[in-house]
Parts: C-alpha cells; sequence; structure tokens
C-alpha cells in the first residue's frame, strides 16, 4: 500500500508541476473575471452535491472544513479526476466541447489518535479559466473577426491541522498557498483583406499569496445509533499579488508568422483582493451507513472592485443537500459461496446523491449568473484485512464513481445557456502507518 501511496504522490506532483495541462472546462462566462471558483471538496464530497464542511470519519476528511482532521484514525490519501461534456447554446447557435481534469490530490494523517490530532496537504484548483468567443463585426467597409480567448487559473497548495478540544467538539485551520496563471488574449483579424495585418494582444497574469481558512465541528448523538454533525467554516478577506506581461504582436492572418512587436512590457506589481467567505453545515445519519445533510456558504465578491476589465462582482451563495446510503455497515468474510460474498459486497457499496444551486460571482454586463447541479454515484468498498497485536481488523479504502449534470445560465438575449454532463472518478486509500508495536 505504501509504495502506491508513493507513486501516486509523484505522479500527482509531475501533473502540477507541469505548465501546460488541462483546465476543467470551458465557459465563456470564465471571460472578465478570475475563472471559475472551484470546489474544495473531493470526489466523494461532490457527488454529493458538494457537501464537506460537516463530514467527519476516521477514513475520510475535507479541507472545506480542516476540523475534520481531528477525526481521523488511518493514513488517508485522496484523489480525483473527471471529463465534462459540454453543450453551449444560444438563442441561435450551439456548440458541443470536451475536457477533462486532473482535479486534486491530498494525504491526511492522524498526527496523535489519542489526542484526535490530524494534519494534511494536498494541491487542488481555486480557479479555472477557459474561453474562446468570436465576434464579427464591420470597420471602415472591411469585415473583422475579434476572437476573445482565456485559459489559466489560480493553484492552490493546502496544509491543514485539525484536533479535539474538549470531546465532540475539533477546530481546524487551514493554509492556501496561491499560485498560477492566466493568458488572456484578444485578436483582430481581417479574413477578406490580406493586406491588412491582423494583431495579437496577449496579457499573462501571474498570481501568488497566501489564504487562510477556520473550521469548527461539533459532533453529538441522537438516540443510541445515530449521530450529527454541525460544521461552521471561513475564510476572511484577503489580497493575491498580481503581476503582468503584455505583448502586442502584428501576424498574418492563417497565423504561420509573426510581422512585427509593437509593444512589450511587464507592469509593475498590484493587489487583486479575495472575498469575505463563510459557511454552515448540517449532517445527520447514523455512522458509515446512511447521511443526509445541508451546507450553506456565501462568498462576498460584491464588495471587491472588479479590475479595468472585468465584468461586475456579485455576490456568490451556493446551497446543498446530498448525503449517501449503503444497506450495511460492514462486510462479512466469513461467507463461503462467491454469490453470497458478491451479495455481501453490494450491500455495503455506498450511493452518493446530491442537489446543489448557486449564484455565481461572475456574469454579463448586470445578469448574474447562475447554475443548478444533480449528482449521483456509488462508492465500492476495497477491502483489506490485516493483524495487529493479534487482532483481526479491515481496512475499508474506496473507488468513487459518478455523473452529475449542470445548467448554468440561460438562453436570454446576450447570455448562454451551459448543459454540462460530467463523469467523476476518484479514489480514497486507507492505510495504517507509524505502528507502534508492543514486545514481549
Amino acid at each position: 500500500m505504501k509504495e502506491v501511496l508513493h507513486k501516486l504522490l509523484v505522479v500527482a506532483v509531475v501533473i502540477f508541476g507541469c505548465k501546460h495541462y488541462a483546465y476543467a472546462q470551458t465557459s465563456p462566462y470564465t471571460l472578465g473575471s478570475l475563472g471559475l471558483m472551484q470546489s474544495a471538496g473531493f470526489t466523494q464530497h461532490d457527488l454529493m452535491g458538494g457537501l464537506a464542511g460537516s463530514i467527519r470519519n476516521k477514513g475520510d476528511f475535507s479541507l472545506v472544513n480542516p476540523a475534520s482532521l481531528s477525526a481521523l484514525q488511518e493514513t488517508c490519501l485522496q484523489t480525483g479526476s473527471f471529463i465534462s461534456l459540454i453543450e453551449q447554446k444560444s438563442s441561435t447557435k450551439r456548440k458541443t466541447d470536451s475536457h477533462g481534469d486532473f482535479g486534486n490530490f491530498a494525504l491526511g494523517l492522524p498526527i496523535s489518535v489519542k489526542n484526535h490530532i490530524g494534519f494534511a496537504a494536498g494541491l487542488n484548483r481555486l480557479t479555472t479559466m477557459d474561453y474562446t468567443i468570436p465576434n464579427t463585426t464591420i470597420e471602415n467597409g472591411e469585415d473583422v473577426l475579434n476572437v476573445f480567448a482565456g485559459q489559466g487559473g489560480v493553484n492552490r497548495f493546502q496544509t491543514a491541522v485539525g484536533f479535539q478540544i474538549v470531546k465532540g467538539l475539533s477546530l481546524g485551520l487551514e493554509t492556501s498557498f496561491l499560485f498560477g496563471s492566466a493568458e488572456e488574449i484578444v485578436d483582430k483579424q481581417f479574413p477578406n483583406n490580406r493586406n491588412v495585418f491582423s494583431t495579437r494582444n496577449t496579457k499573462t497574469n501571474y498570481y501568488s499569496g497566501v489564504r487562510y481558512t477556520g473550521g469548527v465541528q461539533y459532533t453529538g448523538r441522537l438516540g443510541k445509533e445515530n449521530q450529527f454533525t454541525l460544521g461552521v467554516f471561513g475564510s476572511p478577506a484577503s489580497s493575491m499579488t498580481m503581476s503582468r506581461d503584455e505583448l502586442v504582436q502584428t501576424y498574418n492572418y492563417q497565423g504561420n508568422f509573426y510581422i512585427d512587436t509593437i509593444s512589450n512590457r511587464k507592469d509593475a506589481q498590484f493587489a487583486q483582493d479575495l472575498p469575505l467567505e463563510y459557511g454552515a453545515s448540517l449532517s445527520y445519519g447514523k455512522k458509515d451507513v446512511w447521511n443526509i445533510g445541508v451546507e450553506y456558504t456565501s462568498a462576498k465578491w460584491a464588495d471587491i472592485t472588479p479590475r479595468a476589465s472585468d465584468n461586475p462582482y456579485f455576490n456568490q451563495d451556493v446551497i446543498t443537500v446530498g448525503g449517501f446510503w449503503q444497506a450495511k455497515e460492514e462486510i462479512n468474510s466469513q461467507h463461503a459461496s462467491k454469490t453470497e460474498k458478491f451479495k455481501d459486497y453490494l450491500k455495503t457499496s455506498r450511493i452518493y446523491y446530491g442537489y446543489r444551486m448557486q449564484s455565481l460571482y461572475t456574469g454579463v454586463v448586470n445578469n448574474q449568473v447562475k447554475e443548478s447541479t444533480f449528482s449521483l454515484g456509488i462508492g465500492f468498498p476495497l477491502y483489506r484485512p490485516y493483524t495487529l497485536e493479534g487482532i483481526k481488523y479491515v481496512m475499508v479504502s474506496r473507488l468513487n464513481i459518478g455523473v452529475d449534470y449542470t445548467i448554468r445560465g440561460n438562453t436570454d438575449p446576450g447570455m448562454i445557456q451551459e448543459n454540462i454532463f460530467g463523469i467523476k472518478f476518484g479514489l480514497t486509500l486507507t492505510d495504517k502507518w507509524f505502528i507502534k508495536r508492543k514486545y514481549k
């Protein structure tokens, strides 16, 4: 198991270390913004609609609320990736596209099971930008094709610690080290006049900064078997350092070669503000059998002054309802036949379900964009029995696979509706590290 974890760590570092990589999804609504905000949860949380702030388990954690780390009793590695099939349509046109991405990677460690202290580190995305928007106009009797394109985003390397202060009450702190770049291109092309050179203005923005998130979780019992978890979390307003390179060139229409460089400059660094963000989450259920929860988050983007070239910012509010269900808690390893083992395996497979409704911080002129997402998935258990000090245990990892369907925007004049079918893959690997053995 440790060899597998080591290999996955190497793969993740290589993927996130590459300068050129695929982004989550193309969307015209990332024009004039920092990009679409990305979930800080993992695949199983996204398949519950994004429910993550009140998740608490000995073999699972969430960096949305770092207080969840205090429940860790096993080393836990989280990875995820997804594919998006996208339909974009207006009142007159329709376009299809597809994108894929390596979504996240994180490793959680129980520093002290006795004292309920956990630590985690991971790589994730804060925002993603990817759009190509053509626009045809006539200038001085000439047909002009303006193409607006952008790609990039802000990544985050996260570290977090969670600890229990009294029974049932835990605190956590997460630190995100922000980095990344985004390239914005504006092309002016003359398709019907080869005697006029086309112009390309390329602006590359570089980001760096630090952002903090604090979290609290309180867990209590309702009856003999059921329990509830209340989570509260938030990030204060902060800022990133942003610098920009701007390159203006002329080129032939076919794009085979550049003619001349009109301008090449580096702008001074300035601050890109990030808003106050907070949320609350409540879950209720029977441990490792079923759970249902509701979550609300809000980011005060309307308090942020957008860059001169950006669209207006709106407050981003998200409401999530979701959970999971499985027929029984643990697998029975004493079955005699393969049929009985298979039936028992299905009963311990986990069904995820969720719904998320949100209003995005970006939009078109004065129109805020809204989206709704339905999700459904299954978590296949991966069992590994082991013996410690003569006592038999079963380690449970999960392969999480699911789908979601998102409707973003609408087909009103000047707007675009995006119908996105997403396929998600995630792996939660658990293991026991740093075991103190007794010798007689």
